[in-house]
């Protein structure tokens, strides 16, 4: 069991009746209850031990002033919060904000107050000025030169309108207590694990006793230190975790203790590496949650705990806007709804189809239509569209509103969410729950202090709130012990290790308020203020820590922040201890690595299609298209399913920005028809119906992006009106035509297999023959159709199923490079579309027969066509790539096709 590292029995027996014995932290002071618990008779009834933590103790003695009501005594006590919030107000209203962080300032102001009550330089606000005075002298400076002292008398003022006062005042008034006759003086007061105090500190045990005892830990003659150097910090978790589980593998009732230096800013790294070498179980997927069996001195930001971090995402749904991340964790949150099959499914579904809309973000008002409709054909008995609906209706009658208000109104929405789901938590989500809901009567506390809120800064002084409240699971006492510095002061261990201190982490470097000037703080010895005062208390914290255990290892990252690194001088030159390299996990691979050759199956092949899935094949030309430049990726992304959505961005995507083009030219031939209309137009004329054309396609889009200004849209039909400026004189270059089909639908078989296609355009020429046109607006080439293996299949198969059709060309409109590329045998040549003979000369002189008809040429489509449409329909699956680049181009099917493997 566990053990003080001074001897709490013996004190005890020396304290006097009405003595005390005091120590720093609670976590000593609980240790030392344990210890003389245990050290009683089973049969007999015994009184619990006069042992108080520091805070504990003086709770209790502001309590029983108020019990007494004692003047002095009856007044609030601001807690963290409302303190910050008051000082903030002050300071936006006493000092001109620029580019001041009132947060940061407002935070600093509270502790270099704090500091000055605890050094006793001021005790009374009010006259503040008159005891600094002499202080301001000695170092030639003034009270204006730092923002404290201009907020100060603010400050102070709003105190007495609210009859509060901060924990250092309420401290003074216990000390003043005790020299008052308020308070009885103990008959001694011991002291055990303290290493420095404040003057303040001093003055109340010094009122409060006439006989004050102190304890310090007593030294280990033969305590055996060696020193372990690692690369970096994991490195030095690993090995400390390793070293654990032999320790406890030797003797799983020794204690053993790991001193981490920092804990609180690498608990999640210290966590996953002790969970990984001791539980590794604990990481499993299917594993259920339980609470580790090893404890920690840090808790865990209740907001970034699993029920925090879900609740005050629940609540950011009143924001009624939505990122794709944050939508995710929503709809898959275990703590909102049911996890019923139907439900997941619709939840899913939903996912997917935002997605694909390739929104920046995704309004309200969208994501409800989505989900009604998803609803009504997946889960009609799903109440997630009521409960959409109930929240856009809360964020667009929820403006502004008191904290207390705001409190109410989130547990009002986290109860219609049907928060925290409908299973039943485990413990430490049962601990959170009731976390939970003190940090929220937190929040309702802050009423008088924050005025009518609007949502925003509702929402984040809630987070605030759950960021600075330290979630500690309740677990059963176990042998290893995860510690910071501080709270391992004062405990004996069979083994210790320490954990990160190397010369440039210990001592700490200073870091003095700069709310203060820094000769008072180095004069006074104040926290922080100077490497002399961090170098005095590393020294009195490294020898207690010495004393701690007979078998001592330290260890250090030998580099940090790119910069070599040793051992603190303060543990001297230990011996190196032994490097382990061995844990479960460890041992686990290296048995994989050492097992038998995997068999290897050819998989070049899938199944053939089903009769149901050649009646309909998704993805159109698309799937001939893959199917010649990747069979395997064709087979995954077309009938599998495996899509990859494009990352949203600001503005228009590439693909909405092409789109543009394509329906702005539909609009305008829809109307125009032919280029003999089109002869006809005068300037004016046609200047109207390209304008029309432009808003057709805009006004579309729009809708999809109502986060867009006005002046957005406006460059954007400036850019439409330039590339069209720069089309139209190609279109009234050409001989007479007709535009037949614009943006048609053409359902082909082709082997079997049913495509439905999409044209962008079908003109008719004179006697009777076609052209058929696909707009683009990126690079392209006429050797894509004249490869063995067709890269471009759409115009080839139009052409094959447009008897008339007698030249195919891409409609290149791109700002700058506006062309026909295209080849036929037209009766009247058009500028860019090639005879078939002279396209065949800047095609792969690899490729034969040569072709040189139209004829020819729709006989080798047919051909190739029908052969990528029967490998499709009967699962040809090879992982080989027609152009290096098609793999690059198709990185995010790597984990599927497994390529890296392969290689």
């Amino acid at each position: 069991m566990l053990q003080p590292a001074f001897p709490l029995l013996h004190i005890l027996d020396q304290l006097p009746e009405g003595g005390l014995l005091l120590t720093p932290t609670n976590r000593l002071r609980n240790r030392c209850q344990q210890v003389f618990g245990t050290s009683q008779q089973a049969n007999k009834n015994w009184a619990p031990p006069a042992v108080e933590s520091l805070q504990g103790w003086l709770d209790t003695l502001w309590f029983t002033l108020q019990q007494k009501q004692w003047q002095p005594a009856m007044c609030r006590v601001l807690n963290r919060e409302q303190r910050q919030l008051l000082w903030q107000q002050c300071v936006e209203d006493t000092l001109d904000k620029g580019l001041i962080n009132t947060q940061l300032l407002a935070g600093n102001c509270d502790t270099a107050l704090s500091q000055l009550i605890q050094w006793l330089k001021v005790e009374d606000l009010t006259a503040a000025d008159e005891a600094l005075a002499p202080h301001w002298e000695k170092i030639g400076l003034q009270a204006g030169d730092y923002p404290l002292f201009q907020v100060l008398p603010l400050f102070q003022q709003q105190l007495q309108q609210r009859n509060a006062i901060t924990p250092d005042q309420r401290d003074l008034l216990i000390a003043r207590a005790f020299d008052e006759g308020q308070l009885a003086k103990l008959p001694q007061i011991s002291l055990a694990g303290f290493v420095q105090n404040s003057p303040l500190t001093d003055r109340i045990f010094a009122s409060a006793t006439e006989s004050l005892q102190r304890y310090p830990i007593p030294e280990k003659d033969q305590a055996k230190i060696q020193v372990a150097r690692c690369h970096n910090l994991e490195e030095e978790l690993q090995q400390a975790a390793r070293w654990a589980a032999q320790k406890l593998a030797q003797n799983p009732d020794n204690s053993v203790g790991i001193v981490v230096n920092n804990l609180g800013q690498c608990r999640p790294l210290v966590e996953q590496v002790f969970a990984r070498v001791l539980e590794p179980q604990w990481l499993a997927p299917a594993q259920a949650a339980y609470t580790l069996p090893f404890n920690f001195s840090a808790g865990t930001p209740l907001a970034k705990t699993p029920v925090g971090a879900a609740t005050l995402q629940l609540l950011e749904t009143l924001r009624d806007k939505f990122d794709y991340s944050q939508l995710r964790n929503l709809l898959f949150s275990p703590f909102w709804g049911d996890d019923s099959n139907e439900e997941q499914h619709l939840r899913s579904a939903l996912f997917r189809r935002l997605q694909k809309q390739e929104l920046r973000e995704v309004p309200g008002n969208i994501l409800c239509t989505c989900t009604e409709k998803l609803a009504s054909e997946i889960a009609p008995e799903s109440p997630l569209p009521a409960q959409l609906n109930q929240l856009g209706e809360w964020a667009r009658r929820w403006q502004r509103a008191p904290a207390e208000i705001w409190a109410q109104r989130f547990s009002e929405l986290l109860a219609r969410l049907q928060w925290p789901g409908k299973r039943n938590p485990n413990s430490q989500e049962y601990q959170q729950l009731m976390l939970w809901e003190q940090a929220l009567e937190n929040f309702a506390g802050l009423n008088e202090f924050t005025g009518s809120l609007p949502l925003s800064k509702a929402l984040q002084l809630l987070r605030q709130i759950a960021s600075r409240t330290p979630f500690q699971a309740e677990t059963r006492d176990g042998p290893l012990q995860i510690l910071g510095v501080l709270e391992a002061g004062g405990l004996a261990f069979d083994h210790i290790r320490l954990v990160g201190f190397g010369q440039q982490q210990w001592p700490p470097p200073p870091s003095p308020n700069p709310m203060l000037p820094v000769q008072w703080q180095k004069d006074w010895e104040m926290p922080r203020a100077s490497a002399e005062r961090e170098l005095k208390l590393a020294q009195e914290l490294t020898q207690d820590l010495m004393n701690a255990s007979s078998e001592i290892v330290v260890s250090y990252a030998c580099e940090e922040d790119g910069v070599g690194q040793s051992l603190s001088a303060l543990f001297g030159a230990p011996q190196p201890a032994e490097q382990l390299g061995q844990d479960a996990i460890s041992d686990f691979y290296q048995a994989l690595e050492n097992g038998p050759t995997l068999e290897q199956t050819d998989d070049r092949e899938l199944p053939p299609l089903s009769p149901a899935d050649c009646a309909q094949v998704r993805g159109g030309a698309g799937v001939l298209k893959a199917q010649a430049l990747c069979p395997l990726n064709a087979q995954l992304r077309y009938r599998l399913g495996a899509e990859e959505f494009s990352e949203p961005g600001l503005g228009l995507s590439a693909a909405e920005r092409g789109n543009l083009i394509h329906e702005m030219l539909a609009a305008f031939w829809l109307n125009c028809e032919n280029s003999q209309n089109l002869a006809a137009m005068g300037d004016e004329q046609r200047n109207l119906q390209i304008s029309s054309s432009i808003d057709t396609a805009i006004g579309r889009l729009k809708k999809k992006h109502p986060e867009l200004p006005e002046a957005f849209w406006a460059l954007e039909q400036t850019r439409l009106k330039t590339i069209f400026d720069q089309w139209l004189p190609l279109e009234q270059a050409r001989p007479a035509f007709t535009v037949s089909q614009v943006e048609s639908e053409l359902t082909v078989t082709l082997q079997g297999l049913t495509f439905t296609l999409r044209l962008d355009r079908l003109d008719t020429l004179v006697d009777g023959e076609q052209l058929v046109i696909d707009y683009k607006t990126g690079q392209t080439s006429l050797s894509d159709w004249l490869q063995a293996r067709v890269r471009e299949p759409q115009l080839p198969l139009y052409a094959l199923f447009h008897p008339q059709a007698k030249a195919i060309a891409f409609g290149g409109v791109k700002n700058g490079d506006c062309k026909y590329q295209g080849c036929g045998e037209l009766a009247q040549p058009i500028n860019g579309i090639k005879l078939v003979a002279d396209a065949q000369k800047g095609a792969s002189k690899q490729q034969e027969p040569e072709i040189v008809h139209w004829d020819q040429l729709k006989q080798h489509w047919q051909q190739a066509l029908e052969g990528l449409a029967d490998e499709y329909r009967t699962g040809q699956a090879p992982l080989i790539f027609d152009r290096p680049a098609d793999n690059e181009n198709q990185k995010s099917l790597w984990p599927l096709n497994r390529w890296p493997e392969r290689q």
